[in-house]
């Protein structure tokens, strides 16, 4: 497998057999912070390929490139709530910081999570 950062347009893939198999993007909020935080868009990982650690490599590659930023934030999405897979952030170091209930259907909400990167500020 292949793990390809394109900052131009804020993606992270992974590539098996040149197929692209998942990806991670990202971008700078438009805020007060500037570049200081970012946020996760999407995480998306091919089925078939879930539950073997592709979404723990885009994430790792993200944290080794970006060690400048403060914050890292993102909301976690219908499929993940459903799946209740926000395991993997929580091993990551990232905190949940808000819940929002039946935000995209009764019984499946919404997590905040973030994490600080840059310590020294």
């Amino acid at each position: 497998m292949k793990i390809i950062l394109n900052k131009t347009k804020k993606r992270i893939s992974a590539f098996e057999n040149n197929k692209e198999i998942g990806y991670l993007t990202f971008y700078y909020p438009d805020d007060a912070a500037g570049s200081r935080n970012m946020e996760f868009c999407w995480l998306y990982i091919n089925s078939e390929y879930r539950r073997k650690g592709i979404a723990t490599k885009l994430i790792k590659e993200f944290l080794k490139n970006f060690k400048n930023i403060v914050w890292v934030s993102f909301w976690t999405g219908k499929d993940l709530e459903k799946e209740k897979a926000y395991g993997l952030y929580k091993k990551l170091g990232f905190e949940q910081k808000a819940f929002q209930e039946d935000y995209y259907e009764k019984g499946v909400g919404t997590r905040l999570f973030v994490k600080r990167i840059k310590k020294d500020l």
